[in-house]
């Protein structure tokens, strides 16, 4: 029964029970040995339900201190009287037994010091009970410890006089027992109470005083007091306590140097928050520690220079000697500190030297010069610019930016002497102007040196300075446009000079992207310097294309020797053939050596497919032609010997293959197939770069011209790498003139169907529907009446003398045609209805596939209604109007088209298909093609596969011309 219970305390289904019960539930769980079990059991029962005394004696017996902790707290409490039965535990049992309880009374501290109830998950303590919590514990950790029979008291009490109860902690671990102590201490603590608290809080003298900041700095200047004492800071050297005896356990020194490391991190952060007090001594031994060679940090500690800077803010200058303090700062290197002490001795030109010493962060000698620089006078001031000025050239190595901003802020009346400065060193002149074109093309400059964690870690020491100096930083659009730098050619010239000493690969960008330099002495400077593409490109701008592409090919041999080279000795450490011979030339291209070549390559295509059209037919195909030699004669090399590279690395019969004996490891047959399956990969590949030349000339220079340049220079060669090439060429050859035979076909059936309608609108007489004029209504022949009569193709039919009448009448936007077709398209921008031309001819204006009266479904739609306004526009008509860019062409007046091609072009391709059933290379036609209207049909196709037949989709025209 009793065990049936404990999966409903554990869920908290029953959280009181009678002490009978419980006390059974204890004494059956600890018969069995389920200490753990009846632990979880207790904390999730009401205290009210247990046998206090009982419970606690069992706690005590099996070491169950959670629950122990537990009972005094939320049945009596008391929260110091855990602290000492867990403390009595740690000083009767040996270091490695202790530790275990050790930690869970640290934990248990810290939740006390942050508010919170222990074990976790039991609620918070009250907010008028946490002061009083956190001043009772600390108070029994500062008291003297009672066993005096213990190692640890023995130790300690010998080296500094007493032993409160935390060097037992401080023993087991110094660090985490010191962070526990911060979270009693933390910021958010100190800050005031409200006035207006809840009613249980309490009004008494002793929890306001515990409330204020004071109190608390007070009670903090305790804890700090008694570890400065136990370590022993407060003399020149620090104690040595020895804890443990031969008898009982190997001794033990205590603070070890990580220890000792700690402590004095721990007593100078308080101290540089103006939260503790320390002593010249205390001070000495903090700074001696922090600026010692062997100090370490990680990213979530302050670095020890930012320590040593935030105690010279706080603490006097009179609570330090600054003759031993800058000694250990120099020793150190820490040039931050140095430039603070000497500013405070105002010795500006030492706190400058010491601020451009320091590399990691450089911002702030910028920060110094330009704070002096506002706040000095007269001589003074004079005396502090010509320093930075003769020492320009350091500062530019430090920050180039925020040396350019210092130019344009402060010293923009002396640039030329700060160029001339900068002209001794070469290297800081180069940054300068680098920084001066980036300004000038941009606008902006990148000061990714001020991180977020340098700011922060900087705001609390230059605080007042560094923001003057962020905010002359955001008003760089405006210093700028206030003081510009004119870039004069001259200074362009020069900083080209240096781009192409110091940065060569950046010249092109430069050149491309800045506009205003002199084309001639630039060209110059690139060619001195050796900077080709650079060189080509301004050969190019000048309009001296051939000398442009020499200046690209230029080393094009020496690369392509590096490149065989290469393949060579790949292919001779291997002899594997687990790669296939169509992958093999995708993986030489990744080679490293081959990036060079394919950039010739592609830079040489380039230079010449924008020179093309501007250049006469002759100069653009000799200077593609050159581009096709220089890359064919390594090919024919490569057909011409039996060596790879020419050197006779691969020659067979030889006593050595690339350094490898061939009778050794190699045998002869192997040297051969590695010698061919080079040799073969390396023609693919430089056919692979014709190829891609080829292909890329082939729409500047014609096709025969190509294939006569192969033909003439390769004419001894076998063509099988060139199978490719020539594969592709001719398929763009058929490509094309399918192209142009089916726009000349469309034309051609186009042009046969205008004629075709204009035919039948002469050969056709026109007939009225009714015999009714369509604007007085009567009859057309009545008597009397005028005998004129005009009948239009529409259909419609009036008298002449009516029609005029009406044209009086109207608008002088009047216009010839049929009144009745005329006034139901008055909203339309153009007429749809044909009118009759002079010579008697009607006209068929573009209209809308939309007609009152039908609609054209095909080519072969009756003449009669073509008569009647059914016309419309032809595709060749859509091409020319599209051509020409006519701003009256609407898409709202193009008729929809029709893709299939007319029936006579359906006979046409009927022809083809019969001619090829006849011979499967070549068709031939038997006879001379008929003329339609005076238009020749397309020349005979060699190919029988010229369009696949369409006899499906196409009828017959029965009004065919022949």
């Amino acid at each position: 029964f009793l065990e049936v219970l404990e999966p409903y305390i554990l869920k908290d289904m029953l959280g009181s029970l009678p002490p009978e019960i419980m006390q059974a539930l204890v004494e059956h769980y600890s018969g069995k040995g389920w200490l753990q079990r009846v632990e979880q059991c207790i904390l999730h029962m009401d205290i009210s339900s247990l046998d206090f005394n009982q419970v606690v004696r069992l706690c005590r017996e099996h070491g169950l201190y959670g629950a122990l902790i537990y009972l005094f707290n939320q049945g009596l409490n008391d929260f110091r009287t855990p602290l000492e039965e867990l403390l009595s535990v740690i000083q009767n049992a040996t270091r490695k037994d202790a530790t275990s309880t050790c930690y869970r009374m640290l934990v248990y501290l810290k939740y006390c010091f942050q508010g919170l109830a222990f074990p976790p998950g039991h609620g918070t303590i009250p907010r008028a009970q946490l002061h009083a919590v956190r001043k009772e514990l600390l108070q029994f950790m500062l008291e003297d410890s009672k066993m005096l029979t213990s190692e640890v008291f023995k130790g300690f009490s010998s080296s500094s006089g007493k032993c409160p109860n935390i060097c037992y902690l401080l023993w087991m671990d110094t660090e985490a027992t010191l962070e526990v102590v911060k979270c009693a201490f933390a910021q958010e603590n100190f800050e005031p109470t409200s006035s207006t608290l809840d009613a249980s809080v309490s009004k008494d003298e002793e929890d306001t005083d515990i409330e204020s900041p004071d109190s608390q700095n007070i009670l903090l200047q305790s804890v700090v007091d008694a570890i400065i004492h136990i370590v022993g800071l407060e003399n020149e050297a620090i104690h040595s306590v020895v804890v443990g005896t031969a008898e009982s356990e190997e001794s033990e020194l205590w603070p070890s140097v990580s220890d000792f490391g700690h402590i004095v991190e721990f007593v100078s952060f308080f101290v540089s928050y103006k939260r503790a007090n320390a002593s010249q001594r205390v001070l000495k031994h903090i700074l001696k520690y922090l600026t010692s060679s062997t100090t370490s940090y990680d990213d979530k500690k302050m670095p020890p220079q930012k320590e040593v800077l935030q105690l010279f803010n706080v603490v006097p200058q009179t609570d330090w000697n600054s003759d031993y303090v800058l000694n250990l700062c120099l020793d150190a290197h820490f040039h931050q500190a140095c430039g603070m002490i000497y500013t405070a001795r105002n010795q500006n030109l030492a706190a400058l030297d010491s601020y451009m010493k320091d590399t990691m962060e450089p911002y702030h000698a910028f920060i110094f010069i330009n704070k002096k620089l506002l706040q000095l006078a007269s001589d003074e001031a004079l005396s502090f610019r010509s320093t930075v000025i003769s020492r320009f050239a350091e500062l530019v190595n430090l920050s180039r930016e925020c040396a350019f901003v210092l130019v344009i802020d402060h010293f923009h009346d002396e640039i030329q002497q700060i160029l001339a400065e900068l002209h001794s060193d070469h290297c800081s002149l180069f940054l300068f102007l680098k920084t001066a074109i980036e300004v000038h093309l941009s606008g902006k400059l990148d000061f990714s040196e001020l991180t977020a964690r340098n700011y922060e870690i900087v705001e609390s020491l230059y605080s007042g300075d560094l923001e003057d100096y962020l905010q002359r930083l955001s008003n760089l659009p405006k210093l700028f446009d206030r003081n510009p730098i004119s870039m004069t050619d001259k200074l362009v010239e020069l900083y080209l000079e240096l781009l192409c000493q110091y940065e060569p690969r950046s010249v092109l960008k430069f050149l491309e992207t800045f506009d205003s330099y002199r084309l001639e002495r630039c060209l110059l400077l690139c060619l001195d310097y050796g900077v080709t593409d650079a060189a080509a490109f301004l050969q190019e701008r000048v309009g001296d294309v051939a000398s442009a592409l020499e200046l690209v090919l230029a080393g094009l041999d020496e690369k392509v020797n590096q490149f065989i080279a290469s393949v060579e000795n790949a292919f001779s450490r291997t002899s594997s053939k687990s790669i296939s011979e169509i992958e093999q030339p995708d993986i030489v291209l990744n080679m490293s050596e081959a990036r060079p070549v394919l950039d010739v390559l592609r830079s040489s295509i380039g230079l010449c497919q924008r020179n093309s059209q501007r250049l006469d037919p002759e100069e653009s195909q000799l200077l593609w032609f050159q581009l096709v030699d220089n890359f064919s004669d390594p090919l024919k090399k490569l057909y011409g010997s039996k060596v790879v590279n020419g050197k006779g690395c691969w020659s067979v019969g030889g006593e050595t293959t690339n350094g490898h004996p061939t009778g050794k490891g190699f045998s002869q047959k192997m040297v051969n197939s590695a010698y061919q399956r080079c040799l073969n990969t390396l023609r693919r590949v430089f056919s692979q770069f014709v190829g891609e030349i080829i292909e890329a000339m082939a729409g500047y220079i014609p096709l025969p011209a190509i294939m006569a340049k192969l033909l003439s220079d390769n004419g001894s060669q076998e063509f099988g790498d060139f199978k490719l090439v020539i594969h592709r060429m001719l398929s763009m050859y058929l490509y094309e003139k399918r192209i142009l035979e089916t726009a000349k076909s469309v034309i051609e059936d186009d042009s046969f169907y205008t004629l075709s309608l204009l035919k039948r609108g002469v050969c056709h007489g026109f007939a009225p529907q009714t015999f009714v004029c369509c604007v007085c209504n009567c009859s057309l022949s009545k008597e009397g009446a005028i005998s004129a009569v005009r009948v239009f193709s529409c259909g419609h039919a009036t008298h002449l003398h009516c029609e005029s009448e009406q044209s009086k009448s109207s608008n002088k936007d009047f216009k010839d045609g049929c009144p009745v077709c005329l006034s139901m398209s008055d909203t339309q921008a153009r007429n749809k209805s044909p009118i009759l031309a002079e010579n008697g001819l009607p006209k068929y204006p573009v209209v809308e596939h939309e007609v009152p009266y039908g609609v054209h479904h095909n080519h072969e739609t009756d003449h009669v209604e073509r008569s009647r306004g059914l016309h419309q526009m032809s595709r060749f008509e859509i091409l020319n109007n599209l051509q020409k860019g006519q701003k009256s062409f609407h898409i709202e007046t193009v008729p929809p088209l029709k893709l299939s091609p007319p029936a006579i072009y359906h006979e046409k391709i009927q022809k083809r298909v019969s001619l090829v059933g006849e011979s499967s290379r070549h068709s031939v036609r038997s006879g001379k093609p008929q003329k339609i209207w005076h238009m020749k049909e397309p020349k005979s196709k060699k190919s029988g596969n010229w369009l696949p037949p369409k006899s499906s989709i196409f009828s017959s025209d029965k009004n065919q011309v022949q």
